[in-house]
């Protein structure tokens, strides 16, 4: 017999519960493992922890109530934190993730065949059917973003298992999850030997609605950002911040604009307007993207060492682009190109190392 521990994070998932929990168990009782059920909900007080405290007297449920925390990411890890059983399982409580496949999943890892197992839409005889075209479009546009940190089919999976001494105590410190998108989070940090993917046919939720927002796009992108930079180190920092610099010529070139054609202003006049918000747009995409979890000097203070920094950029491209172009003769537009390379290495070095240094 091998036990297994079900985490489930719930909000406002009341009149899913019973189903999911009598369907869990009912796999169970024909398989050769023992399953216990953690419900780990954020206050959602629709009847939660009624439901979960009568489920309690005739089926193996539990339920972890959080008052003050909220997210499902953490509410995962909180499950886990709870957890004793020799196979961690992850799931929706919406019944979106067929609950019999998880004893598939737990006799997979149990005869070694994989220590983590994820069950895919985007495998042969997997499907999400219920998914609109702009559901589809969404999943296929996160899942080819995240692809380079794991070579899997499904990473924005929400149903998972692995086997639980996989779950150290150093991996738990490194853990930083952002959103809803945990699997990919624990997986690349994990780093797991065997990772196989199941198929799952991905109903519509059975009650309530989804959770997925804007707000939750913009952390799955942010939480990409941090993915990148655990595995790639600083290759991946630098290339966010080439990106956001890119952008600021954008906003150089849109405030140039807008100043000599629409209000009318000199255009030596516009491009001091241009170059001062480019530098103020790339501060704050880089304070609060690039090199968000790093707690900068007061603000007014880092945006005036991360000027500096940038004016010295500026001043080494410009020098640079004169020597290969005057003194090595190359085209100008090579030569502006090194210029810009170079320039761009100070400012991240000392966009790292002095104003969001650590």
């Amino acid at each position: 017999m091998v036990s297994v521990t079900v985490v489930v994070p719930t909000y406002k998932e009341a009149e899913n519960i019973p189903v999911l929990v009598k369907r869990l168990c009912a796999a169970f009782a024909s398989s050769q493992h023992n399953c216990s059920i953690i419900i780990v909900d954020d206050n959602s007080r629709d009847g939660t922890q009624n439901i979960v405290t009568n489920l309690s007297s005739e089926y193996p449920v539990k339920l972890h109530l959080r008052e003050k925390e909220r997210g499902l990411s953490s509410a995962v890890l909180a499950g886990f934190e709870r957890a004793d059983g020799e196979i961690f399982v992850c799931m929706d409580a919406d019944l979106s993730h067929p609950p019999e496949k998880v004893i598939e999943m737990c006799d997979i890892i149990s005869s070694g065949e994989a220590d983590f197992v994820i069950g895919s839409r985007n495998v042969p005889g997997g499907s999400a059917d219920s998914f609109n075209f702009y559901r589809r479009s969404n999943a296929f546009l996160a899942r080819m973003l995240a692809f380079p940190l794991a070579r899997i089919s499904d990473p924005m999976a929400g149903f998972f298992a692995f086997r639980s001494q996989l779950y150290t105590t150093d991996l738990i410190s490194q853990l930083n999850p952002v959103g809803w998108k945990i699997c990919l989070e624990i997986l690349v940090k994990m780093n797991p030997g065997k990772v196989r993917e199941i198929p799952i046919i991905f109903e519509e939720r059975l009650y309530g609605c989804s959770k997925l927002s804007f707000k939750e796009q913009i952390n799955y992108l942010i939480h990409l950002k941090r993915l990148y930079c655990y595995k790639f180190k600083g290759i991946a920092r630098f290339a966010v911040f080439s990106l956001v610099g890119a952008s600021g010529i954008a906003v150089d070139l849109g405030v140039v604009y807008g100043g000599v054609e629409i209000v009318g202003v000199p255009f030596k006049f516009s491009r001091i307007a241009g170059i001062a918000s480019a530098m103020t747009t790339n501060y704050l995409l880089n304070r609060f993207f690039t090199f968000e979890e790093r707690p900068a000097r007061g603000f007014f203070l880092a945006y005036l060492g991360f000027v500096i920094v940038c004016s010295l950029g500026a001043l080494l491209n410009w020098r640079v682009s004169l020597y290969f172009h005057d003194v090595m003769s190359l085209h100008y537009m090579l030569a502006s190109l090194i210029g810009i390379i170079a320039g761009t290495l100070i400012n991240f070095s000392g966009s790292t190392l002095l104003v969001f240094r650590k």
